[in-house]
């Protein structure tokens, strides 16, 4: 009797620790060749691209969109390759626009990747004019971060297009 109670003890704990909080968000250090990594998003002027993947939770998901600056989008879904191929509204367009410019630069701290058990990993790229700026979150370190509403708008499009 003692033993179960001693593993369901053991179960629970575990099962909280697996969805606590997790640090900020965490700029990756890996160097480039083709374009430096910056602490701040590029400004989107000109020609640019973003692409941001989001894997994990309990089914497993593997899914990204790339979206070019003249609208154009790819959205894959790696579990099913499935790849869909659209084009972005004026206005939708320009709230994405607006969400990257209104990002600021990142603190260099170091996310916990095993914070949350069945949490989602979001890898967030931006590259203009060969600069090139990446973080990595998951749904515990985003709560309330700078980055939450951009996530939330991407995965709502690839999420839309795989429907």
């Amino acid at each position: 009797m003692s033993r179960t109670i001693f593993l369901y003890a053991l179960l629970v704990s575990l099962l909280v620790a697996g969805c606590s909080p997790s640090a900020a968000p965490e700029l990756l250090n890996t160097p480039t060749a083709k374009a430096p990594i910056t602490s701040k998003p590029p400004a989107l002027e000109g020609s640019w691209r973003i692409r941001m993947s989001y894997s994990g939770g309990i089914m497993g998901l593997s899914r990204s969109i790339d979206i070019a600056s003249d609208g154009k989008y790819t959205v894959t879904d790696e579990k099913t390759n499935k790849a869909i191929m659209g084009e972005l509204t004026a206005d939708i367009l320009s709230e994405l626009t607006q969400q990257v410019i209104a990002l600021n630069s990142i603190p260099a701290n170091k996310i916990d990747r095993a914070g949350c058990a069945d949490c989602f990993s979001y890898d967030l790229e931006i590259q203009r004019n060969g600069e090139k700026f990446t973080v990595q979150l998951n749904d515990a370190g985003m709560q309330n971060s700078e980055f939450e509403s951009i996530i939330a708008n991407l995965r709502g499009m690839i999420d839309t297009a795989l429907k």
